[in-house]
């Protein structure tokens, strides 16, 4: 006898699939007690299930996918397919929860510790195969709750009150729990960071240095530990004077921070801004005592020597001093991190570095956060870290996990309709895990590097910010308001298939390019020798002729250019007039149409004329810069913009640094924010900060360990 097809919501399948039978008319394999009948009919061997194979997903950390093969009365296959989930975590498991399946014959199986939302996805997709082989529809719909549970827009707080998100949640998971006989040993310390990159290692020594005792994780090991990057922004350091021969002094911090504000439309947290402004130089002439011989160091900026180049490009500063950490006795950036942590534990023989070891969860008492549990990748048992002064998410950013990137970089994703988003960083755990702790994300939109603004003409002269002509044949934009990264959101909002085209002259390119911001994209050797090497590659230009060069293309008039470039018509006749109306207003020193200041319009009327013709591409991307929510002392604020005791962020975990996007007046920015940043916090957590629990869990309540 075959049951009677039924049919059930997807909320109250969703709600039953843990509880099995009763809700699916299934209870003796769903587990639970079967019912009287049901019990009988599997007893004497009749049909229970429409052979077959039956596949279902659900949400996880991504996308969980199980597929059940049955015969008339049991399950005679299983597979499960974790490949979405987190690499560390849930895509361990596949096989042990396949198993346990096949086994129990039955969705009613224990989960994994430690993979408790791989494990609830998994049981829920077996659920569903189970009620497609006894006939119980699972509806998509239901009239009296629409809401999908698996993607929530509203949630409560710790106190119950209802909160109501702009964007998808489902990426956000749920904190893993562990039991204490899990628990493999216990450390101590002052502080915890969690992390060992440019600014968690910083942190560390900082905080070893002024007196702290600190413990710092990281999953690397020591040995073949790797930095992305290495080039480091500042100004007004010892090495500026020394090798580039500014005057240390040089620089005003006021200027730094009216200039970034206003790129950042006045959202960046303003005592982080502050602070950086005013002591960056010094804390990079104190990490460079790590160098032998700091003249050693190579930078990453070009200028004459005695030029008369101006540091202020209408209204924002530009900055010379760009240092290349993996350089010098450094043999990378890397290296520098191991060394900067080596110079911690050398000033604080009890503080602790544990490489190989991956945090998990961070541990509560009441609101405050007052340690870490973490697995080692050397023996994969579980250890927890209790902090006195606070635990630090030093983890980096989450490009690298394509579902928090979408959902959390709106901007960068609507620019982008086409293309998934992903990078070359990290993948957002450290994030995950202070939301979990009751953190939030800082307030959008949110940045990365790259994403809704690096629709730049990025090519001969780097994103120089020259005149911009679109697929149209029309200027569009103030091309140096931000220098360039703001302008760029501009050419991210130009067609999906436009050209982004860049047009000089033979009279003024050396001035045009001479006198661009230093900023990350442009060109950083502007000196008289770099001109010279353009100098010989337009020649080559010239000889190309009509086939141009590597999209550069150079003719005696504009509407021959024009033609090279592939435009007609309509089009040809803007291109031209864009010019021209370009180089009337350079030469009267006011732009009439976007306000571009004059000290940043060159001519172009002394031909021959050059342009350089580059695709839009809006999705060049190394990392996301976007954090959690923090406050002037790197403390994560809750939901109600309230710190949690116990709980910092950091570098790119932390928010408050790029508020609208990767807005660079220097080469190297991010590292500097990322190393600075974390100095001042590991000066903070050693000197002010006070204590908020015992550091030992035996006094200290551990809200996640059961």
């Amino acid at each position: 006898m075959k049951n009677e097809k039924s049919k059930l919501s997807r909320r109250d399948f969703i709600r039953s699939a843990g509880a099995g039978a009763a809700t699916l008319a299934a209870s003796g394999l769903l587990g639970g007690i079967a019912h009287a009948e049901e019990s009988a009919v599997a007893a004497s061997g009749e049909a229970i299930y429409t052979p077959g194979t039956y596949t279902a997903s659900a949400t996880g950390m991504g996308t969980v996918t199980v597929t059940i093969t049955f015969d008339e009365t049991s399950i005679t296959d299983v597979v499960v397919d974790v490949s979405n989930e987190t690499e560390t975590i849930g895509q361990l498991y596949g096989e042990t929860l396949q198993e346990a399946l096949l086994a129990a014959q039955s969705a009613d199986i224990d989960g994994v510790s430690g993979a408790t939302v791989t494990s609830d996805a998994v049981k829920e997709a077996a659920a569903n195969c189970i009620a497609q082989a006894m006939g119980v529809a699972v509806e998509s719909t239901d009239e009296a709750d629409t809401t999908d549970s698996s993607d929530p827009y509203t949630g409560t707080d710790e106190e119950g009150n209802t909160v109501y998100y702009s964007m998808r949640r489902s990426w956000v998971g749920e904190a893993p729990t562990f039991s204490e006989s899990e628990i493999a040993g216990e450390y101590s310390a002052d502080v915890i960071i969690i992390g060992a990159n440019y600014s968690g290692a910083n942190c560390f020594r900082m905080a070893c240095e002024q007196g702290a005792t600190c413990i710092v994780l990281d999953s690397q090991s020591q040995d073949s530990f790797e930095a992305y990057g290495g080039q480091l922004g500042h100004f007004n350091s010892q090495w500026q004077e020394d090798v580039l021969g500014v005057p240390k002094d040089y620089f005003d911090p006021v200027d730094f921070i009216e200039s970034y504000q206003l790129q950042s439309a006045g959202r960046a947290q303003p005592d982080l801004i502050s602070k950086w402004a005013k002591r960056n130089g010094e804390i990079v002439d104190w990490m460079t005592e790590l160098y032998d011989d700091i003249t050693e160091i190579t930078g990453e900026d070009t200028i004459e020597p005695d030029s008369d180049y101006s540091y202020k490009k209408g209204f924002f500063m530009t900055y010379p001093a760009v240092i290349n950490l993996g350089s010098g006795s450094m043999s990378s950036s890397g290296e520098f991190c191991t060394k900067t942590v080596q110079a911690g534990l050398d000033a604080s023989p009890d503080s602790q570095a544990f490489y190989n070891m991956t945090a998990k969860v961070l541990i509560k008492d009441g609101d405050t956060v007052c340690g870490v549990i973490a697995q080692s990748l050397e023996d994969d048992q579980y250890y927890r870290f209790m902090a006195k002064k606070g635990v630090v998410l030093a983890t980096g950013d989450f490009s690298a996990n394509s579902d928090m990137y979408r959902s959390l970089c709106t901007e960068v994703q609507e620019c982008n309709p086409y293309t998934e988003l992903t990078g070359s960083g990290r993948d957002g755990y450290g994030h995950r895990m202070g939301i979990w702790a009751g953190g939030v994300m800082e307030i959008g939109p949110r940045a990365a590097m790259g994403g809704a603004t690096s629709a730049l003409p990025m090519g001969f002269f780097g994103a120089a910010s020259g005149l911009w002509i679109n697929k149209y044949g029309k200027r569009y934009c103030n091309e140096a308001f931000g220098v360039p990264f703001v302008a760029g959101c501009q050419s991210a909002r130009q067609p999906i298939d436009s050209s982004i085209i860049q047009v000089w002259d033979e009279g003024h390119w050396r001035e045009f390019a001479q006198n661009q911001a230093l900023g990350h994209f442009n060109a950083s050797d502007i000196s008289d020798a770099k001109m010279d090497e353009y100098a010989a590659s337009l020649e080559e230009v010239k000889a190309a002729g009509a086939e141009g060069l590597n999209n550069v293309y150079c003719a005696d008039t504009l509407e021959e250019l024009a033609s090279y470039l592939g435009f007609e018509g309509e089009y040809a006749e803007n291109f031209v007039n864009a010019v021209e109306t370009y180089d009337a207003y350079a030469e009267a020193g006011k732009d009439e149409d976007y306000a571009k200041p004059a000290d940043m319009m060159f001519r172009i009327n002394e031909g021959p004329f050059y342009a350089e013709k580059l695709d839009r591409n809006a999705n060049i991307v190394l990392v996301t810069l976007a954090g959690l929510f923090v406050d002037g002392n790197q403390q994560v604020l809750n939901q109600k913009f309230e710190p949690i005791p116990g709980l910092f962020a950091t570098g790119n975990a932390s928010g408050g640094r790029f508020p609208l996007q990767y807005t660079a007046p220097m080469n190297g920015i991010s590292i500097g924010f990322a190393t600075v940043f974390g100095a001042l916090l590991g000066e903070y957590l050693g000197q002010s900060a006070p204590e908020v629990s015992t550091g030992d869990s035996a006094t200290s309540a551990t809200g996640t360990v059961d």
